[in-house]
């Protein structure tokens, strides 16, 4: 069985379609449980005749106080809903293609076979769109520059550049508990989760298909951010090395030296690839 995980907050606008494309999955052992974080406009209605309609499949989850945020919403869903063999997490804005989750199924339980009892993740490439879900970017890689090949084999080059974008991520039961609890200094659940994974022993798998539409629409909590090396933006480079530092360290980095080192390396690496 597989839980599906979905955190909601004034997400009105496009939570029907998101569910919808949930529902429409090829793959059908699934349970939907859903948190949402104190909506103020009629998310919470629009769950109710879900819930209602697919008493069998969709849940809703109102025992925890609002206010906790995206990536402790998700944590809170992974820890209480823990009785399923394999999880995946879902944004309420994006639309999943019809063989989203048989093609991550399909990939982890190969990865399985020949690591039985490893934590495990996979996730795929997705589609970058706008809220009308016209394409911006037939890759996210290759939009945001981010390679897998490289990144999901490495601790140190996955907790500066993050490859796993949870929506586009299931993990098996091992994963699950080696990634519980979530540190308190974490910026997102995706990237810990990689990075705990890898630490753990266990396997990061990308996936090169598409599997979503991930749509941008100026209110997403970490959009796709296309790749640019340029000088302007040092500010927000600064923002990112000083999130990447607080969730990699101390399991990653032991000091910021040490941080500062793999960076460099992580960097000369990069753009020696780019330029092959």
């Amino acid at each position: 069985m597989l839980h599906i995980l979905l955190s909601t907050y004034n997400g009105e606008r496009y939570l029907s379609e998101q569910i919808d494309s949930i529902l429409a999955q090829t793959y059908t052992e699934w349970r939907l449980y859903i948190r949402d974080d104190g909506s103020r406009d009629g998310t919470k209605a629009i769950l109710k005749i879900y819930a209602k309609a697919h008493p069998e499949r969709i849940f809703i989850d109102e025992t925890e106080p609002n206010g906790l945020g995206a990536m402790r919403s998700f944590e809170y869903l992974l820890a209480q809903h823990g009785d399923a063999d394999y999880f995946a997490f879902a944004d309420q804005d994006d639309v999943w293609l019809p063989d989203k989750i048989s093609l991550c199924m399909e990939t982890i339980q190969q990865e399985e076979a020949k690591h039985p009892d490893k934590p495990i993740v996979v996730h795929t490439d997705l589609q970058v769109v706008d809220e009308q879900l016209c394409e911006l970017s037939p890759s996210f890689w290759a939009y945001g520059g981010i390679h897998p090949e490289i990144l999901d084999t490495n601790i140190y080059y996955l907790a500066i550049c993050n490859s796993v974008t949870g929506c586009a991520m299931l993990m098996n039961r091992a994963a699950r508990e080696a990634v519980l609890p979530f540190p308190e200094h974490v910026f997102m659940h995706d990237a810990w989760i990689g990075i705990r994974v890898l630490s753990a022993g266990g396997k990061v798998i990308p996936i090169p298909q598409k599997t979503i539409l991930y749509r941008q629409h100026g209110d997403n909590v970490c959009g796709a951010q296309r790749y640019r090396f340029r000088l302007d933006n040092l500010r927000e480079k600064y923002w990112w090395a000083v999130r990447s530092y607080q969730t990699g360290h101390p399991l990653v980095f032991h000091n910021i030296a040490h941080f500062l080192y793999w960076k460099t390396r992580y960097f000369f690496t990069l753009h020696t690839l780019r330029a092959s």
